[in-house]
């Protein structure tokens, strides 16, 4: 099977994700969730006309420069007060609602005040520091659009209009398999020919950083039988199965013959890109290269978008920056580098010394695109 490009391989791997089914949950679960349904307002937003800072509130008509007599104090949360009287002036708080028939707002800094009189010094202006009643948002108006990955300010949101329970996609059930005999738990201590065991924790940090999913991670000796038990077991109950190592052509690598097996010929297996060119995919099934780099950088620009499309989120735009420096194109590979960007907002390559390599990568903040090419590249997409 000859190789393809990323974004054929993107394109053949989004284009056989199943969306998710929806789940009613309570708002206080729904951090990082994806809502599906559309949210309004249920009444304008701010819903009154809203006092935006600490002062005095009058009629600007009653205003003469003399010093405003002290009618009270009118604080948030506080129903419509009396009428004020002439020449007098409610102290106001932050946040209450300003009272009907007044029209001037001014703060306690531009204020003198003594025990019955505010003298002004300042020019007052009616109409400042109110926020006015729906400027925000009408009532019925779209607040949320379905899709959106809810953060905390979607929260505050959710909460001020009334939205106790919430529909979202339910989280997708994950298994990671990592494969290789020369991989040992974490707290022994290797032999000579031996290394301890990265990706499944690497994989599975990465997974529960992007957001709520039900994962979890076992590992796989290099043997065919129970290669291919272990993966029909996790395809029982797993909407994705991410594989990590055996998919190359080693005569150890038993990862495609045990696919292949259950699920017959992949949709792919080969890309042309560095590092991660063994990347393989079945439907619901994605194998990642086994060296750290390889399956850090391949879970970024593949698993992700996978994970986007399958909760309804929508398809996240990668952006071009421009580069610190030019990088030689290789004349027929894509490469994926580790990067940061420098104060200009110029992206620093961080080049790993191989796919195996992830010392180098520690320091970036995302990855590199480079197409394949003849000349240097100057600017990248950045993921």
């Amino acid at each position: 099977m000859s190789l393809i490009t990323p974004s054929e391989a993107e394109s053949l791997m989004l284009s056989r994700v199943d969306l998710l089914d929806t789940e009613t949950i309570a708002l206080e679960e729904s951090l990082g969730r994806v809502l599906r349904e559309d949210l309004l307002a249920d009444r304008p937003f701010p819903p009154f006309d809203r006092v935006t800072m600490d002062g005095i509130a009058f009629r600007f008509t009653d205003f003469d420069g003399s010093p405003l007599t002290l009618q009270g104090i009118h604080a948030a949360g506080n129903p419509t007060p009396p009428a004020l009287k002439e020449k007098h002036c409610w102290q106001i708080m932050t946040g209450s609602a300003m009272p009907p028939d007044c029209d001037t707002v001014i703060p306690y800094e531009e204020v003198s005040l003594n025990d019955t009189h505010a003298t002004i010094n300042c020019q007052a202006v009616p109409g400042k520091l109110i926020h006015r009643k729906g400027s925000d948002a009408s009532t019925g108006d779209l607040v949320i659009q379905s899709g959106t990955r809810i953060n905390p300010g979607h929260l505050g949101m959710m909460a001020s209009i009334g939205a106790a329970r919430i529909k979202t996609t339910r989280p997708p059930r994950v298994k990671i398999l990592t494969t290789g005999d020369e991989l040992i738990p974490v707290g022994e201590s290797p032999l000579p020919h031996q290394l301890r065991q990265s990706n499944g924790i690497t994989l599975l940090s990465a997974i529960q950083n992007w957001g709520p999913v039900a994962a979890s991670w076992s590992h796989l000796p290099d043997d065919l039988e129970t290669t291919t038990e272990g993966i029909a077991k996790a395809l029982e109950s797993s909407d994705l199965v991410i594989l990590s190592g055996g998919i190359s052509k080693g005569r150890k690598d038993y990862v495609r013959p045990a696919l292949e097996s259950l699920r017959g010929e992949p949709i792919f297996h080969g890309v042309a890109q560095r590092p991660g060119k063994p990347l393989a995919f079945w439907k619901g099934i994605v194998a990642l290269p086994g060296n750290p780099n390889s399956t850090l950088t391949t879970f970024q620009r593949y698993v992700v978008p996978l994970l986007r499309r399958m909760t309804g989120a929508p398809d996240e735009q990668l952006i071009n920056l421009p580069l610190a420096a030019p990088i030689e194109k290789h004349p027929f590979l894509t490469q994926f580098l580790p990067a940061r960007l420098n104060p200009e907002g110029k992206a620093i390559s961080l080049s790993p010394q191989n796919s195996g390599d992830f010392v180098t990568p520690l320091e970036g903040t995302g990855y590199l695109e480079i197409p394949p090419g003849k000349e240097k590249a100057t600017t990248a997409r950045f993921f």
